[in-house]
């Protein structure tokens, strides 16, 4: 599923600094006799130490970073602050889109035309990591991230996200997990309670939905229901399921708690109460406009789309998020964009540098500026900026909801196969939404060819 963070935003075009480092001047040695203020300081021999010799300047490096983010990337605008900190450094920027980063990516690391860093989509990082094509962070941090422990900057759950093999592979830039989106003006006017549980969801669908024509079918303010392991893979871990089992050796998602959260999606389509949305939808926002759909679950990214001048701005205090509800336990995939280095990048130091200059907590709330997404770490979304009321959502401050759900957040497994055993369980999901087949068939069938890709 291709992440919306293409938001249409105006950037200013920002040049790329070829940086030069001047030689540094030799320091003229201290007196011999003690000093009286600053200076070397005498050996227990009366003697005073031989000043150390000047530090040499780096040697200047080109450092090429790979960039899915489009018109609205955060990365462009931080390249200028970069490059006048590090002068040694010049930054190769190449935007690429995110359809063809992922096989790019590969390909590149295969033929050794790889970057030195790139935005990545959550969602390979499985693939990539197990592939071994992404350079472990730990030996080039130090475990350190801007001068303290990497642990100090994520929640538990993006750090999970975020290893492979007990080593870092990727630093979360941004992160995507679902939250509730609800008709707040709507939610009030029919005096429905905001659904915690997924029987109160349920309650709440069916006192929300309309039947606007008359025909006995409602047709606005329905929940909009996604045929993607994405959306349903919520539903599972929200009763308890998992998508393989713990070492991800074979297929879980099949089990008792796969197939109850099947039928409980597919139960708001049955009842009329949900909407169907697939590719063929088109335009979700026209959806959000007219009040076809009235609850969703999705990403932080969609604030951002709601606020922007191309998404709904004159529905400002109309809607408002929630933590999603839930039947055993709270629970969203964790996706989002990692800054990764290939195992064959020609400059790892350098590009660790970049890194820790993208992750500093100014070019973090660029996440949230320029491309609507929901930065990373806990400073940036426990800062003033991302915690102020929001009028659009109606005086709340919806970034804490989404750290809240970062923190109970599962990532999909980090396997070869991963992408192949997404359309598996997506093409499962879909055809119940449809009716062609029960859950329980459907998840069985999916759960033997997920078991054949993970035989190979």
């Amino acid at each position: 599923m291709t992440r919306a963070i293409r938001l249409a935003a105006v950037l200013v075009s920002v040049a790329l600094v070829v940086g030069a480092c001047g030689a540094a001047a030799t320091p003229t040695p201290g007196p011999t006799a003690t000093p009286t203020g600053p200076g070397p300081t005498p050996t227990a021999g009366g003697a005073t130490p031989t000043p150390a010799e000047p530090t040499a300047p780096p040697e200047p490096v080109t450092i090429t970073v790979w960039d899915y983010y489009g018109t609205a990337t955060p990365v462009q605008p931080a390249l200028t602050g970069f490059q006048a900190e590090y002068p040694w450094i010049t930054v190769k920027y190449e935007a690429l889109d995110w359809d063809s980063m992922n096989e790019k990516f590969t390909v590149g690391v295969s033929v050794g035309e790889a970057p030195d860093v790139a935005t990545l989509d959550m969602t390979w990082i499985p693939t990539l990591a197990s592939n071994g094509v992404l350079e472990g962070l730990k030996p080039l941090s130090g475990g350190q991230l801007n001068g303290t422990p990497i642990e100090d900057h994520y929640t538990p759950g993006a750090l999970e996200a975020m290893t492979f093999d007990s080593q870092y592979v990727t630093m979360l830039f941004d992160f995507d997990a679902y939250a509730l989106y609800y008709r707040a003006d709507i939610v009030a006017q029919k005096g429905i309670a905001v659904p915690k549980t997924w029987d109160e969801f349920r309650e709440a669908a069916r006192d929300l939905a309309e039947d606007s024509d008359g025909d006995g079918k409602p047709d606005k303010y329905l929940f909009q229901v996604w045929p993607d392991t994405f959306h349903w893979s919520q539903f599972l871990f929200q009763d308890g399921g998992s998508i393989l089992t713990a070492d991800n050796s074979a297929a879980a998602f099949n089990g008792p708690e796969g197939v109850e959260a099947l039928d409980f999606y597919q139960g708001f389509l049955a009842d009329g109460t949900g909407v169907y949305w697939g590719e063929e939808q088109g335009d979700q926002m026209a959806a959000f406009k007219d009040g076809r759909i009235g609850m969703f679950l999705n990403g932080p990214y969609v604030m951002g789309l709601l606020k922007s001048t191309d998404g709904a701005p004159e529905m400002s205090g109309q809607w408002k998020v929630a933590l999603a509800p839930y039947s055993k336990e709270p629970g969203s995939y964790l996706g989002g964009t990692g800054l990764g280095i290939p195992v064959n990048a020609r400059h790892k130091e350098a590009a660790w540098k970049f890194i820790e200059y993208m992750l500093r907590l100014e070019q973090e709330l660029g996440v949230f500026t320029y491309a609507g997404a929901a930065p990373a770490t806990k400073e940036a979304l426990e800062s003033s900026e991302l915690t102020t009321p929001d009028p659009y959502f109606g005086g709340d401050a919806p970034f804490p909801v989404f750290l809240d759900t970062m923190s109970t957040a599962t990532h999909f497994p980090y396997v070869k196969a991963w992408n192949d055993i997404d359309v598996a369980i997506s093409d499962a999901v879909d055809g119940v939404l449809l009716g062609q087949s029960s859950s329980e068939e459907a998840l069985d069938a999916a759960a033997d060819e997920v078991n054949g890709l993970l035989a190979d």
